[in-house]
């Protein structure tokens, strides 16, 4: 197992087909979502097939062509990273000995210990059901006559017959999402081996289940015994642990895009600590006033009575007290065309921090937010 850290260089041999391979995820994504790179760098060093690399903003696991695995650890402690993807007050997930719990080396093996043990209860007591809309076009019959069916199929032939009715099933969008889970969970190599082999020994479970078509949809009237496994579900199979699109690798696990996740956090965290404003996320704004149209799209924009206050960008790298002179100059320019005075940077931190200084009539501020704090309000 390669065993890297995110931001971190380290020196790893590969083979050429490794690193070709790697090498093709030092590009970001060519569509619109603009993903970073999963490989910040891959260099060669004066030794034969020994490279430096560093990884980008991402966390997790993913398998290579040839076989080995790529694990990404977080900089952030195990409790930390858990808070950082929603799941600080799962019990769930936090409770095991048999997995290192120690910055993210064994953070996919404690969310598929978790699934695992989720599922296993769950195919103990029976899948959930529903009743599902069925067209019966062959004897024998069931249900009611479904007549724009049969005159679209037979023209209304006398001879023939199409019927609709409900049939009850476990092939419904919740269990859609499980299976789906579990089908990527299975294509990920764990440290434990009979991790893998339990995975494996619910596939019997999922076999009649469809994949879902979209993993990230709130489902309405979640039963309460699958809402933990239903939060893991969706924490694999969310926006947040896509590769780059076109990225070409084998294999690939599951990546945790680390910016996305730190949007989603500073978003929860807005909102808890504003409650009488409406904070909105990625919001459109207008560059320019001649010529044409370009459009930029702030983290956050916070209204109060209907007009905007105040703009935040949520920025997942160490706090410093003195900002990147263009990141500044962007949230300026936000603020600016918002015409709001108070703009802010927000960092993830260990203690509260706090610089603050004016450009123009903007008072700008660049935030560290302390997880502790965080963990104590939403545990």
């Amino acid at each position: 197992m390669i065993e890297l850290t995110e931001y971190e260089t380290r020196t790893i041999q590969l083979s050429q087909d490794e690193a070709y391979e790697l090498s093709s995820l030092t590009r970001g994504s060519a569509d619109k979502t603009q993903q970073p790179r999963v490989v910040e760098r891959l260099a060669p060093t004066g030794q034969a097939e020994v490279y430096d690399i560093q990884p980008g903003p991402y966390v997790g696991r993913f398998r290579l062509r040839s076989g080995r695995v790529v694990d990404i650890s977080s900089r952030f402690a195990f409790r930390d990273l858990a808070l950082l993807l929603g799941l600080g007050g799962k019990a769930a997930l936090l409770r095991h000995d048999a997995t290192s719990a120690q910055g993210g080396a064994g953070l996919m093996d404690l969310i598929a210990l978790a699934f695992v043990r989720e599922a296993e209860r769950i195919a103990g007591q029976g899948l959930a059901k529903g009743y599902k809309q069925t067209m019966v076009a062959r004897p024998p019959y069931a249900g009611v006559p479904a007549v724009t069916a049969h005159l679209n199929a037979h023209a209304g032939r006398a001879d023939r017959l199409v019927t609709t009715t409900k049939r009850l099933t476990a092939d419904i969008e919740l269990n859609r999402l499980i299976a789906s889970a579990h089908g990527k969970l299975c294509r990920i190599t764990y440290q434990d081996k009979q991790l893998e082999a339990r995975l494996r020994q619910l596939a019997p479970v999922f076999r009649n289940i469809n994949a879902a078509e979209d993993g990230s949809r709130q489902l309405p009237m979640l039963p309460a015994r699958y809402r933990e496994i239903h939060d893991l579900a969706r924490l694999v199979l969310d926006h947040r642990t896509t590769l780059p699109a076109g990225s070409g690798i084998a294999g690939v696990g599951v990546l945790f895009n680390m910016t996305k996740v730190w949007e989603s956090y500073v978003g929860r965290w807005l909102r808890t600590h504003q409650p009488e404003a409406v904070v909105h996320s990625q919001y459109p704004i207008s560059l320019v006033d001649i010529g044409p149209a370009r459009r930029a799209r702030a983290d956050f924009v916070v209204e109060l009575g209907g007009r905007p206050v105040a703009v935040y960008d949520a920025k997942y790298r160490p706090w410093k007290e003195w900002p990147n002179t263009a990141e500044l100059y962007q949230l300026f320019t936000y603020a600016s065309r918002l015409c709001v005075d108070h703009a802010a940077l927000v960092y993830p931190g260990t203690e509260a921090l706090n610089r603050q200084m004016t450009m123009g009539n903007v008072l700008m501020e660049a935030i560290a937010v302390p997880l502790e704090e965080w963990a104590v309000q939403d545990g």
